[in-house]
């Protein structure tokens, strides 16, 4: 990012520099009115005299005719993409590798309309939230569990597959919804498959008419089973069978949109599915989807991305760091935005399986943390645009009934967040290490200067850390097999489910990157956690997770970095969107069923319909 070498050009002075900059009076608060601002669309209060009263008038006019309103049908949307799909076909790989999310359905999916776009009771910011008080049926028109071992879906009428092979736009029907079950959790060649002989014992699925599907499974699964039906399940034809869809001309759904082409490496192109049956929630009346056609063109260069936005070659761009979205605001005023906490936070990870390594003293991992100004960095690294304190749990609307604040953790995990490089260094002496160590640590190109920071700060302590940068690919391969013998930099998800992973044997080193062991957390998510994952303990499930996070924090297993905000920018003439990102577990980057593009206003912007 833009101005940061100029750390690396005052190493020498660094020290002094962060002590300077941690005096500095805090950044003044935002306003309530620059809280509510996702764009750049805000009337200021002034005078009451008919000549001001006009001009306002004026000014209002001239806005609403650049700014996409009302809803309207055709167009194209065209998004970005930073790599290409992996592939077509979910029982092969993760949803969000393929085109799934825009060509087929699930049973049920996060509440548009109690998003940004609607009433606003939801960001749909953060990847994967899933509760079910958020949720609305989708392909199931009703479920319910009438007892511990039974599951029984309701289809819904009149949803359409697209009009080609295989299934020709014909109804869906519960046998459909069945056969989808069976291809998600019974066939050997899925990535879902149910592997133990004992969990697929007396789980059988039946479609008992055409608009009704009961599942049978065992008691201790059924939660488990609920959520991977009802979140996590894409629908396919039957005509399919044995075989899979791995050839994009082959993709056939229910979704808004039909795949009608691909180029590798370079272009998506989706066509509006004329059959589908979803109304606008927050417009009611209107079917959806808005677009003719939907576009995705893979670039997979920073720079090249922004040239695209800037120029209006594409329509919306999540992702954009903080300060490249101040320079488009200066080039492109007229760009929509919204701000958001990136939902992975930068982690230090120290292999704590290896006895010879001080990391697994306590007060070791405690030092190396004081060791850090964190407000130093989100004051001067960061300009502000970052948070010092976002794990285990990320500080956001969905999750705040799970996140603790820093004060109501411990006051050894507070101090582990505050800057004292002497308390710091006392620490190291009572755990044997007067004169500090030696430590090395892999990561990405990317991660350098911030790295080169910490280098900085933790010499004041005797740490001594070289950096081991990796080009993405040999990276990518130290971190999902653990080749790392040191430390690792590396980034881990906020997100509520995902937490008690990274704290659990069974996951190293998916998860678990420091290949720790704890047996109070292995047995609390055994009988408190993983027990009560079904939708009707979902508020039990979060109650519990929350009790347990102040003792995650305060194993500090991983030293936290600042979590960076990034913008989300769309052009004026996308309507009905306010950055939405996710609905619902497994629904990435599904607004483009939801919104539409003004023609008359992109001509206005551009001169081109």
């Amino acid at each position: 990012m833009k101005g940061k070498l100029l750390w690396l050009i005052l190493s020498c002075l660094m020290v002094a520099a962060l002590v300077l900059s941690s005096c500095q009076p805090a950044p003044a608060a935002e306003t309530d009115e620059e809280q509510a601002v996702t764009g750049k669309v805000v009337e200021k209060e002034a005078p009451v005299t008919g000549e001001v009263e006009e001009e306002k008038e004026v000014i209002k006019e001239e806005k609403l005719a650049t700014i996409a309103t009302d809803p309207k049908y055709g167009g194209t949307l065209v998004s970005v993409r930073t790599s290409d799909v992996r592939g077509f076909d979910v029982k092969l790989m993760a949803d969000y590798s393929t085109t799934a999310i825009w060509t087929h359905e699930k049973l049920a999916k996060g509440d548009w309309a109690r998003g940004p776009s609607g009433t606003g009771e939801v960001s749909w910011v953060l990847p994967g939230i899933w509760a079910f008080e958020y949720d609305a049926p989708m392909v199931a028109e009703s479920w319910e569990w009438p007892d511990s071992e039974t599951i029984v879906l309701h289809i819904r009428k009149g949803v359409y597959f697209h009009d080609k092979a295989p299934a020709f736009g014909r109804e869906l029907t519960a046998e459909d919804v069945a056969y989808s079950i069976y291809r998600k959790l019974l066939d050997p060649n899925s990535m879902n498959y149910m592997t133990k002989d004992e969990d697929r014992e007396g789980f059988t699925i039946e479609a008992t008419d055409k608009w009704t599907v009961v599942i049978k499974t065992q008691e201790r699964l059924q939660g488990s089973t609920i959520q991977n039906i009802l979140a996590e399940l894409w629908m396919y034809p039957q005509e399919l069978g044995d075989g899979d869809a791995t050839d994009w001309k082959d993709v056939c759904g229910t979704g808004a949109f039909v795949l009608t082409d691909y180029v590798v490496q370079s272009s998506l192109t989706f066509e509006r599915h004329p059959g589908y049956w979803l109304e606008d929630p927050v417009n009611p009346g209107n079917t959806l989807p808005y677009l003719d056609s939907f576009r995705q063109l893979v670039i997979d260069d920073a720079s090249t991305r922004l040239a695209a936005l800037r120029t209006g070659k594409i329509d919306q761009y999540r992702g954009v760091e903080w300060d490249d979205a101040e320079g488009l605001m200066r080039t492109n005023p007229e760009l929509n935005y919204s701000r958001y906490l990136v939902h992975l936070a930068p982690m230090i990870w120290m292999r704590l399986d290896k006895e010879e390594l001080p990391y697994t003293d306590l007060r070791v991992r405690n030092a190396l943390s004081m060791a850090i100004d964190r407000d130093a960095l989100i004051e001067s690294y960061y300009k502000g645009n970052a948070e010092k304190f976002c794990q285990p749990v990320l500080p956001c609307g969905e999750l705040g009934d799970i996140f603790v604040p820093l004060e109501e953790h411990s006051e050894q995990t507070q101090a582990a967040y505050g800057y004292d490089p002497d308390a710091a260094s006392a620490l190291l002496t009572e755990a044997g290490y007067p004169n500090g160590f030696k430590a090395s640590i892999v990561s990405t190109q990317a991660s350098v200067d911030l790295l080169s920071i910490i280098k900085q700060m933790w010499s004041e302590i005797g740490v001594d850390l070289e950096l081991d940068p990796k080009e993405s690919g040999a990276y990518n391969s130290i971190q999902r097999g653990g080749g790392y013998d040191d430390m690792l930099l590396a980034s881990e998800t906020g997100i509520y489910y995902s937490v008690p992973l990274m704290y659990l044997d069974a996951f190293v080193p998916i998860y678990n990157r420091s290949y720790g062991y704890d047996q109070y957390v292995e047995d609390y998510y055994t009988e408190n956690i993983l027990a009560f994952r079904g939708p009707a303990t979902d508020k039990t499930l979060r109650a519990n997770l929350r009790a347990l996070l102040p003792y995650l924090s305060d194993l500090r297993w991983a030293i936290e970095m600042p979590s960076p905000y990034y913008y989300c920018m769309w052009q004026p003439w996308v309507g009905g969107y306010k950055g939405e990102y996710s609905t619902g577990r497994g629904w990435w980057n599904d607004y483009p069923m939801y919104v539409w593009v003004d023609q008359d206003v992109k001509e206005y912007h551009t001169g081109q319909r």
